[in-house]
């Protein structure tokens, strides 16, 4: 009788002790399936009294008992959606009737990298490209040929992308530009088939410009450097006050451009206007005094 009693003792204590590291059992087994971080994961207290709410009905899961009890303990992680980001164009761009589209490059990044689409408002007669890589970032391009009729004029463009797919409906900031559209060029003489001013500013008394040129692809190598040799790009202000001789450019094996001219505060314009070959384009001057720059 005594002894019967002494095992049934030593039975109840293995059984409340179980969760203890210093006792064999399987019940520390299944720390390391479930997720589990000790024994409080599941019970009220390190020496497994008691469980916690939820325990015995996850350990009855049609999942099984490690797959219910791993489920609970494990729960799902939330994955945050952040909007799409579109990043920063020139606020201004030039395109002449008749020449090769205007192309803006528009970028986008994602956390997530979802899917996307195009919206705005621009002038009438834009295509969008397919999405591509460009720079390891995504990418869609903004084209447009305008007509006619729709020379001598600046139109505004505001676009934001938004996301695709299932779930995904936050959509990115909002970005804008205008574009001047010049008519077509009277020119006999069609070299280049494109000319873009990139930047233009007004610092120590210097005027820097730059940007980029595009001969014809029918055009040989010596028709180019002929071409080089006559073409020269005119400099004025908005209002055609001419701010310097014709130049000559140097462009690089990439067609960038770079020109520099001295001019004091009271001769550089507000805003700057050059042609080349008969393609022209517009920029105001950052960092002009606006007091004293030539209108």
């Amino acid at each position: 009788m005594n002894k019967q009693k002494s095992t049934k003792s030593w039975l109840i204590a293995l059984a409340v002790s179980a969760c203890l590291p210093t006792v064999a059992s399987a019940f520390p087994g299944f720390v390391e399936p479930t997720g589990a971080q000790g024994c409080t994961s599941c019970h009220l207290d390190a020496e497994g009294n008691g469980y916690k709410p939820g325990i015995l009905e996850a350990s009855k899961s049609p999942l099984g008992l490690i797959e219910g009890l791993k489920a609970f303990l494990k729960p799902a992680i939330l994955v945050t959606n952040t909007a799409p980001v579109l990043h920063p164009i020139n606020p201004k761009w030039d395109v002449t009737v008749g020449e090769i589209p205007l192309t803006i490059p528009l970028q986008v990044t994602d956390n997530e990298d979802d899917t996307f689409t195009l919206h705005g408002s621009a002038p009438t007669g834009y295509t969008v490209s397919n999405v591509y890589t460009r720079n390891s970032l995504p990418t869609i391009d903004f084209k447009w040929s305008p007509t006619a009729a729709q020379a001598n004029k600046v139109y505004p463009i505001r676009v934001y992308v938004k996301e695709t797919g299932t779930g995904r409906s936050l959509q990115s900031n909002t970005i804008s530009a205008n574009i001047q559209v010049w008519p077509a060029r009277s020119t006999l003489s069609k070299n280049v088939s494109q000319f873009i001013m990139q930047g233009a500013q007004w610092k120590n008394n210097t005027l820097s410009l730059s940007g980029s040129l595009t001969f014809k692809s029918s055009l040989t190598s010596a028709q180019r450097t002929a071409a080089l040799a006559s073409l020269t790009m005119n400099v004025t202000s908005a209002s055609g006050a001419v701010i310097s001789q014709p130049v000559k450019l140097a462009p690089s094996s990439t067609g960038s451009w770079t020109k520099s001219f001295i001019l004091n505060a009271s001769s550089v314009p507000c805003t700057v206007k050059i042609s080349y070959e008969g393609i022209k384009a517009a920029r105001y001057v950052s960092l002009t005094p606006l007091e004293t720059c030539v209108k």
